[in-house]
């Protein structure tokens, strides 16, 4: 009996002792990835840095990672077909501009009977771009590249051109340049939405998590994006560490410009209902041909 006692005492002990499951998640490289630095350096996070939407597209269809960050429409389109995750809250809230080194284009309207270089063709990007042109009536001939890493060689290889980029190669760009002229996309959506912002990408999570986990995932990242915010020369130096090849005065700038911010999806519910709204409009097969559900925005958590 006395063995039995033991055997039963080192079995509780080693259960006690079992290692908290990881939780996984799927993030693509750039402002995303820069929003979970904190996570991504803590054991308790099994994490997969990915490069284009195709992973992401194959994780939401197979339900292989606990979270997914990833475009905000893509999330919604995905949601209609089979609703596995929910948005947990919006983090990268727009990081378009127009650049170019020519000093006559220094507002949208002077992009009228111009070329302009956009990335992305019907991704979000390219809907953004139209809508405003549409919206502020204006001309222009557009010219699509691959990416946004094509936009930027581009306009170096002339400086005249009028490229669409996005962050971090807009913060990279303007430390090359000094006298880098830019168009801020966000301002002018906000002025075209009455002062809504842009949901660029969220976070979202499986339906099958316990309350505690999405609970820690809410507040690690909320910790991570404010660590990131106060601390921006520590985070790009992190950053890099954690295999960012980018240089860290660039990530530096680039996290100051304050594109990164935690929003739950309750809150960020009007801003998203609106950039879904927008969207519908203009090419509505990007968000699943309709507004998802209610249940779509998981919010507010604890």
């Amino acid at each position: 009996m006395k063995k039995l006692y033991i055997i039963l005492l080192i079995l509780m002990i080693l259960a006690g002792c079992k290692k908290t499951e990881e939780i996984t998640m799927i993030v693509p490289f750039g402002s995303p990835q820069l929003s979970q630095l904190k996570m991504q350096q803590s054991k308790d996070y099994k994490i997969d840095i990915v490069q284009g939407a195709d992973p992401l597209v194959a994780a939401f269809g197979s339900g292989s990672h606990d979270v997914i960050f990833a475009p905000t429409n893509l999330g919604a389109k995905l949601y209609q077909s089979k609703q596995t995750y929910q948005l947990l809250a919006t983090i990268v809230w727009g990081n378009y501009y127009l650049v170019t080194q020519r000093s006559d284009i220094t507002h949208l309207q002077d992009l009228n009977e111009e070329e302009i270089i956009v990335f992305g063709q019907n991704q979000t990007s390219d809907i953004l771009i139209k809508y405003l042109i549409d919206f502020y009536d204006i001309s222009c001939q557009i010219t699509y590249v691959d990416s946004v890493a094509t936009a930027s060689s581009l306009f170096i290889a002339d400086t005249n051109q009028i490229v669409l980029v996005a962050e971090p190669s807009y913060a990279h760009l303007k430390n090359i340049y000094p006298s880098l002229q830019s168009i801020d996309i966000q301002a002018y959506y906000k002025l075209a939405t009455s002062n809504k912002a842009i949901p660029q990408a969220s976070v979202f999570v499986k339906n099958t998590l316990s309350e505690q986990q999405l609970i820690k995932i809410q507040n690690d990242l909320q910790e991570s994006i404010e660590f990131i915010q106060q601390n921006p020369l520590q985070a790009a130096q992190l950053a890099v560490s954690l295999g960012m090849n980018i240089d860290i005065d660039v990530l530096s700038n680039s996290i100051s410009s304050g594109y990164i911010d935690y929003i739950s999806a309750q809150q960020a519910k009007s801003d998203i209902i609106s950039y879904f709204e927008m969207i519908l409009i203009n090419h509505p097969t990007l968000i699943g041909n309709q507004l998802p559900d209610a249940s779509f925005y998981r919010g507010d958590l604890g």
